[in-house]
């Protein structure tokens, strides 16, 4: 418990850090290592390591990257299977464009480090908020075959948290960059996002579960890997853009 909670504070730190440099390059930079970290721990998962070096090229080579390696299972179908090559594809395309949608959130408009900030935590408060709840007033099993752990109680108080943290933080915002807040937007954002949170973590819980490991890495100690902190995030992300644009939270 000691080592996860040092190592959850000192990925905190750098968290604020990388937020509070979001005008540098140092944003960009560090969103192109969680893709190409995320995409190396999900290949070692997957089984497929051996095809890592030929696929983790800048975003805008994605697809033709996925061209080259359905091409290279054409010529060595012998030794490629259809299943690795899906896998890839798939997870190349989900981790590499959802996690950029980071970058474009903040350039989105003035108030863009506010929605990166949502976005990313409405996975993390949802999850938080599901453990204690379901440690403290858990009773019912969400997906007992999946992850023993989760609760039903957990679920809802995950979406509880979301939205709660939500409000206050976009409160708090508004009167520091004196913005207006669609708050009944809001919350329906929390809610949405706190829902497929959990998808993404039962997910790679899945995945995990289906190939025999406890974590995709150990790069964070008492955390795992990066996939084990960004699971719920690659499906957040999506969702939290892909609302942000049909309405803003935020406005002038």
């Amino acid at each position: 418990m000691k080592v996860r909670i040092i190592s959850g504070v000192v990925g905190a730190i750098l968290a604020v850090a990388i937020l509070l440099l979001h005008k540098t390059f140092v944003f960009p930079l560090a969103i192109a290592a969680l893709i190409c970290i995320a995409l190396f721990e999900l290949f070692r998962a997957g089984k497929c390591l051996q095809y890592y070096g030929n696929y983790t090229a800048v975003i805008a080579l994605t697809f033709l990257c996925i061209i080259a390696m359905f091409a290279e299972m054409v010529l060595l179908h012998k030794h490629v299977t259809y299943q690795s090559t899906l896998f890839i594809a798939a997870i190349t395309l989900l981790v590499s464009h959802s996690l950029s949608m980071l970058n474009t959130l903040l350039h989105i408009s003035s108030y863009g480090l506010a929605s990166v900030i949502l976005a990313l935590c409405s996975a993390w408060v949802a999850d938080t908020g599901a453990y204690f709840a379901g440690t403290f007033l858990g009773k019912h099993k969400l997906c007992p075959e999946i992850s023993p752990k989760k609760t039903v109680e957990g679920f809802f108080g995950g979406i509880a948290a979301d939205v709660i943290f939500m409000v206050i933080f976009a409160l708090i915002y508004s009167l520091i960059a004196h913005a207006h807040v669609h708050y009944l937007w809001l919350i329906f954002i929390g809610i949405v996002c706190a829902v497929i949170s959990v998808l993404g973590d039962l997910s790679a819980s899945v995945l995990k579960r289906q190939q025999g490991i406890k974590d995709f890495g150990n790069i964070m100690p008492g955390h795992g890997g990066v996939m084990d902190r960004f699971d719920s995030v690659l499906f957040t992300v999506p969702a939290f853009y892909a609302l942000e644009m049909m309405y803003p939270v935020f406005f002038g």
